[in-house]
């Protein structure tokens, strides 16, 4: 069967090659941990902090590449390893290596001034590496880990959908106007007139040609040379068309050779990315089966074990166990309590955070913070030194992970096992702990019988004096009393404690509020590098308002590290980076990790949150206000709605909860013209997040992401709502207009996503210039609305023309020039950078009187 799926010798060959990167990816960790990383040891963090800040910036930018570089080498190792006991390890590595990198990264931005697009562009040159390099891979293992799971969510919600058809988007369907029979009938008659004519015109100038050609055969009078006439006509002719051909294939030839022309597409049968493609997909094949058998294998030599082995572990417990009580009896005088009470150990985790809090200065710390906290006055809270950075997690895992392929892959002999199946000596080590426990088990229980049958003849021989046993159970007592003592904080009042969250699922899909995710990616967001980054920071160091516009992939990038990464991975998500933040002399924690999307409309900003969801496999919740009006009305309806999308978030996790509009949520005051207001949501959602007392609904850990988008977000003008607006978010990502570069790229890749084969280069950069001002999305819209699938159908009647896309383009509104600059004069806002005077606008322009400049 797996000879059916991929030859041995293939199969073979491709798992060396993935054995082999991943011993360079691990090779390369450990010199990022020995030689790079400034947590490794004392010794590194000396030799960065003596450095200047330009040369820690190229330090630290380095070791982020190469943990990038690392990142990338494990992936794919992973997705493509048929070994499941490799998978498991390379799993390890691959989720340290990726918590590793999201802290670095925000190393990064603290030393770029906290703009979160960092541009990197010099240091690539300095390591004669491409920009493709700082493209953040997506693990294919955050959907191809839950695809049954997917796969039967997507058809309930389908159902759910087909349910409540009324309810159903029709946001990209063009909307008809409705006409009466006979304005339908008028149309036709036109339409059938006019085909009717054009036919008839046809028939006639055939017929003309015909008589003409006829009239001048008559005229020349045929004769004996007509044939060899003919015979000449037909042989200029052939040869002309043949010598034009050849003409144009050296000519594509040449253009090829030298650069200018894209090379020729291969046949389906020999194209290289198809051959790749289905090898990929025979690996998965096999790879699923061995995953298969290897869970089946834990089963069955896991009784194995326990049968062979378990006789022996057995009877060496009993002994050291009766060796125990019969010298505690010789020395105390009496049978030991069983089982004697354990003293739980602190846990790694527990143990490296009490490391660092006793380096943050221990119990004196403490009381030193308190008495800051009881200090009266706004600046009391920003008092006193900053809290201790949390334990390196990823750091221990990443070591932890390399000493073990180190000890268990690195020297090991798999020439026999051509197949990549699991290792059966290795299955038994793993599962041999958990025999060890279930035995003891036994043993305990064995004992306990054994001494109270002992104590019992040895109360019978004192004839029995019972205070000692009232003392034991008075001890008892208190060991039940101290576990049902103190219990945790009540969490927020939940107002459907009892519904299931089946029903509540189907209710909110029955509200409009659960979407269907659209089927995109991340690399849709399709656009170019910034080349010349950290030339233009140079520039926007002495005007801080010149900062340069993110370039396309830096917005993927940090899209991809601040939204997908985290969800995407449980581990990640429980001790990543954005969970807390410093307030004063306090870390807090930060729940749902708020992200905002800002940009003017058709910056893609909606297309990247259904890539968040596509690409972590998550569920899409819409609290978008005019998405929500008219559901859950009254005084608690706004309340048991967040609650309910929460709680199902919580529930049923990766889940992406999308707040559009957000700067109306945020903005006080009741709404114009009587109705819900668009901030009747915020209360509630503030308390469920971060309530002033008892826990939050939400965990730092869960896999829960508060998304928002806003194209207005200036519009939140009132100092007290800007400071909750901006302070809510823990990244504040502005997506910026296409470029020149974008703009083709973007052009290119919708094109031939359309269906246009090979779009002519020339007149794509014609249409990157004609369309500047235009937003992505209304590319997108021309694309969609001219190449349609009855266009599409007649290409090979009617060739493709951009004339077509250009009549589609002037129908879009262009992003005027006062809009973006007061999306890009909020983001500089946000950073801290105030335009130079005179050139920022004034609060009462839009009203248009003249006396507000005077106002202060």
């Amino acid at each position: 069967r797996q000879r059916a799926l991929l030859p041995w010798p293939a199969a073979a060959m491709a798992s060396v090659t993935f054995d082999l990167q991943w011993k360079e990816g691990m090779v390369d960790l450990l010199d990022q941990l020995e030689l790079l990383d400034p947590l490794s040891s004392t010794e590194a963090q000396q030799r960065v902090a003596s450095l200047d800040a330009s040369e820690q910036f190229q330090h630290i930018a380095t070791l982020y590449i190469r943990y990038l570089q690392v990142f990338r080498k494990l992936e794919e190792s992973y997705d493509q390893m048929v070994h499941p006991q490799k998978r498991v390890d390379i799993r390890k590595s691959l989720d340290g290596v990726m918590g590793r990198l999201l802290e670095v990264r925000e190393v990064l931005v603290e030393k770029n001034k906290g703009v979160n697009y960092i541009n990197l562009d010099e240091v690539l040159v300095d390591l004669k590496l491409s920009p493709e390099v700082l493209e953040i891979p997506v693990p294919k293992y955050f959907v191809q880990s839950q695809a049954k799971a997917l796969a039967e969510r997507e058809k309930l919600l389908d159902a759910l959908l087909e349910q409540n058809s009324h309810l159903r988007e029709n946001d990209e369907e063009e909307a008809f106007e409705s006409m009466s029979l006979d304005q339908a009938l008028q149309i036709i008659q036109v339409n059938e007139r006019g085909r009717q004519g054009m036919q008839r015109a046809k028939f006639m100038r055939v017929i003309r040609e015909r008589e003409a050609r006829e009239k001048r055969r008559l005229q020349a009078g045929g004769g004996e040379r007509e044939p060899d006439q003919a015979a000449a006509n037909m042989q200029r002719m052939w040869r002309g068309y043949i010598t034009r051909k050849k003409t144009a294939v050296m000519r594509a030839e040449e253009l090829i050779f030298i650069g200018m022309a894209p090379p020729m597409p291969h046949p389906k049968g020999a194209d290289p990315v198809q051959m790749e493609l289905e090898v990929k997909r025979r690996r998965k094949q096999i790879q699923a089966q061995h995953e298969e058998e290897y869970r089946q294998s834990l089963v069955a030599l896991d009784k194995q074990v326990y049968d062979n082995e378990g006789p022996d572990m057995k009877e060496e417990m009993v002994d050291q166990l009766r060796d125990w009580y019969i010298k505690y009896r010789e020395r105390e005088g009496k049978f030991p309590d069983f089982p004697p009470e354990e003293v739980e150990k602190p846990s790694a985790e527990d143990a490296e955070a009490a490391a660092a809090a006793a380096a943050g200065g221990g119990k004196g710390a403490k009381k030193e913070d308190k008495g800051k906290k009881d200090a009266k006055g706004k600046g009391g809270a920003d008092e006193g030194e900053p809290p201790p950075p949390p334990p390196p997690h990823f750091l221990n895992t990443m070591k932890d992970s390399f000493q073990e392929w180190s000890d268990k892959w690195q020297h090991r002999d798999e020439s026999n096992n051509f197949a990549q199946k699991h290792d059966v000596e290795l299955v038994k080590q793993m599962v041999r702990p958990d025999v060890e426990l279930r035995v003891r088990a036994e043993v305990n229980e064995m004992i306990a019988k054994e001494l109270a049958n002992l104590q019992e003849a040895f109360e019978r021989d004192l004839k029995g004096k019972k205070g000692k046993g009232g003392k034991k159970g008075k001890k008892g007592k208190k060991g039940k009393k101290g576990k049902g003592g103190k219990k945790g904080k009540k969490g927020p009042k939940d107002p459907t404690a009892s519904r299931s969250i089946e029903y509540l699922y189907q209710k909110l899909v029955g509200e409009g509020i659960l979407k269907k995710v659209n089927k995109v990616s991340i690399s849709d967001y399709v656009g170019s590098y910034a080349f010349l980054g950290q030339a233009m920071d140079k520039l926007a160091e002495a005007e801080p308002t010149r900062l340069p516009d993110p370039s396309f992939a830096q917005v993927r990038s940090a899209v991809t590290e601040y939204c997908i990464l985290p969800i995407g991975s449980e581990e990640v998500k429980r001790h990543a980076p954005l969970n807390t933040y410093v307030k004063g002399s306090k870390r807090v924690d930060r729940n749902g990790t708020p992200v905002l999307l800002c940009g003017t409309h058709g910056s893609g900003k909606r297309m990247l949150a259904h890539a968040i969801a596509s690409e972590t496999g998550a569920n899409l919740f819409d609290l978008t206000p005019s998405n929500t009006e008219g559901k859950y009305p009254g005084k608690k309806g706004p309340y048991d709605m967040v609650h309910t999308v929460l709680k199902v978030a919580k529930a049923l996790p990766p889940s992406v909860v999308l707040i559009g509009e957000s700067e109306s949520v945020w903005t006080s005051g009741k709404k114009k013209g009587g109705g819900e207001p668009p901030n009747r949501i915020l209360k509630h959602l503030m308390a469920l997040l971060a309530p002033k007392k008892g826990p939050a609904l939400l965990e730092p850990s869960d896999r829960v992401l508060i998304l928002c988008t806003s194209s207005q977000p200036y519009a939140c003008e009132k100092a007290k709502d800007y400071a909750a607006y901006r302070d809510f978010f823990a990244k504040i990502l502005y997506l910026p207009l296409p470029d020149y570069s974008a703009r083709s790229k973007l052009w290119m890749h919708l094109l031939e996503k359309a269906g246009i084969d090979r779009p002519n280069p020339d007149e794509v950069q014609t249409l990157a210039r004609v369309s500047d001002t235009y937003s992505s999305g209304s590319i997108a819209n021309v694309v969609r609305r001219t190449l349609t699938a009855q266009r599409l159908e007649r290409l090979d009647r009617r060739p493709f023309s951009i004339h077509e896309l250009v009549g589609q383009l002037s129908k879009e509104e262009p992003v005027y020039h006062n809009f973006d600059s007061d999306m890009r004069q909020w983001y500089h806002k946000t950073l801290g950078m105030e335009p130079p005077q005179g050139e920022g606008k004034p609060k009462t322009e839009k009203k248009g009187g003249g006396k507000g400049k005077k106002k202060k």
